[in-house]
């Protein structure tokens, strides 16, 4: 029987609670700012933020840890997929870089091809070059069924490559004109005084003028004679870097550098029309 007189006065306290809370709420919301309710409430917040935000600070570190325990598999999962996607944008910018390079280069031919309306010409790619430091050879994705011959010469937009020596029906040796077996037909282009360019097996190569007295001059511009029916004439070669004298005698030594760099090759044309001259009179016997 006790406990009802104790029921009766919490609810009157709770009754009593709910009226002031709603009469201080409306007090609170209907005075300015510079009101009592809104001074205490200053007051308040003055005196709570700098615990508060010595709390924050000490417990921060914990909260983030926490936080990324809970989430470090998502986490790594995102990086590894964050790494993943970064490797294909670079693999495809590589490739992209290779595709504009190459279109660059088969530009170039083309240019090459259209200006030299003479020639007929057949594109082909470098697949393979002989590693022997004795010789001058490279492989070249064409053959007999593209109509490439052995003696045809091959180029590229700088100049002279080098000449076709062997044949088969998808592939050909290209014999370099660097090669130490290598002998082209030539002239100087300024005086048309005519000769033989000689490979070295070197960078360097050798033009061996028919007369000995003849004007050549350091810088002078060597292209194919037509001589020897093997290239057509016309095609430029290199620059005469050096002319020297030999010690013993008086014939000179005169050093050639090819237009042509060797070792950045990866596409050449292949010139099947006009044939060289060998081959079709060896055809005609």
């Amino acid at each position: 029987m006790p406990a009802a007189p104790r029921t009766s006065r919490n609810r009157i306290i709770l009754i009593l609670l709910i009226i002031v809370c709603v009469s201080v709420v409306t007090l609170y919301v209907r005075e300015t700012d510079s009101g009592p309710l809104h001074k205490v409430q200053n007051f308040f917040l003055d005196l709570v933020s700098p615990v508060s935000s010595v709390f924050a600070k000490v417990f921060r570190p914990i909260k983030d840890g926490f936080v990324n325990l809970v989430h470090l598999p998502s986490l790594s999962k995102e990086r590894a997929d964050l790494q993943r996607e970064v490797a294909e944008l670079r693999r495809q910018r590589i490739e992209s870089k290779e595709i504009i390079e190459e279109n660059q280069e088969l530009r170039k031919l083309l240019d090459w091809g259209e200006t030299q309306a003479e020639f007929e010409t057949v594109g082909a790619d470098i697949i393979g070059q002989s590693p022997d430091n004795w010789q001058r050879l490279m492989i070249v994705n064409k053959g007999s069924s593209a109509g490439v011959k052995k003696y045809m010469a091959v180029v590229t937009e700088e100049g002279l490559v080098g000449r076709v020596i062997s044949v088969g029906s998808r592939s050909s040796v290209v014999q370099l004109v660097t090669d130490s077996r290598s002998g082209v037909g030539a002239r100087i282009q300024r005086s048309r005084e005519t000769g033989i360019v000689e490979g070295r097996n070197e960078e360097i190569i050798r033009f061996v003028p028919m007369n000995q007295d003849a004007d050549i001059r350091k810088g002078d511009v060597i292209e194919t004679s037509g001589l020897g029916g093997t290239v057509p004439p016309g095609v430029v070669i290199g620059k005469v870097s050096d002319v020297k004298k030999r010690s013993s005698g008086l014939d000179r030594f005169v050093e050639v550098r090819p237009y042509v760099s060797y070792s950045k090759l990866d596409k050449v044309l292949i010139i099947v029309t006009p044939e060289p001259e060998s081959v079709i009179l060896k055809e005609a016997q």
